[in-house]
This record gives structure tokens, sequence and C-alpha cells, in this order.
């Protein structure tokens, strides 16, 4: 699958607070894809210093990386990570 079309299917899904796409809201840092599969970076945890505002903000990582999975369900293998932490979101274990 074409980076762009990963892209275009990303702006399908929404920040649950302000509806607006992901893409547009400039938190998809970088898309890559190869032999290996997809990996997309996310910019979910930018401006989060204290552990209680990341806690706070879980349910809506968690709705954003599910509606992800679901846009490119069939896109395999794929990885979302936290482009400032590398923290894995998806998948959350090894197989």
């Amino acid at each position: 699958m074409e980076i762009e079309e990963i892209y275009e299917r990303l702006k399908r899904v929404k920040e649950p607070i302000t509806e607006m796409d992901v893409v547009s809201l400039d938190l998809v840092e970088k898309v890559t894809a190869d032999e290996d599969g997809v990996k997309i970076y996310l910019r979910l945890s930018e401006g989060l210093r204290h552990p209680f505002q990341h806690a706070l903000s879980w349910p809506v990582r968690w709705r954003i990386v599910r509606d992800i999975v679901a846009a490119l369900e069939d896109v395999a293998p794929l990885e979302i990570l936290d482009s400032r932490t590398l923290e894995r979101y998806y998948p959350l274990e090894e197989d």
C-alpha cells in the first residue's frame, strides 16, 4: 500500500474532542511503509508533562489508535508508536 493512500485513510480518523481529522491536526508525524510493514508515528503525548495529564488523555489516545486500526484493518503488519516516547500503542503484545 502506498503512503499517500494510508494518509487518505487516516484523514477519516477523527480526534474525539474536536472531531477534526488526525492528519489536519498534525497528530500524525510520520508514516513509513516497507517490506516489514507499516509504522505510524503519532504525536499523542506532546505537551503532557505530568502523570495525571497522561492518565486523563488515555481515553482519547485509545480511541484514536482504535480508529486508526479500524481504518487500516487490511494493512499488515501495522505498528503504531508515539513519536516522542516511542511507546507502542499497537499491537499491544508481540505475536
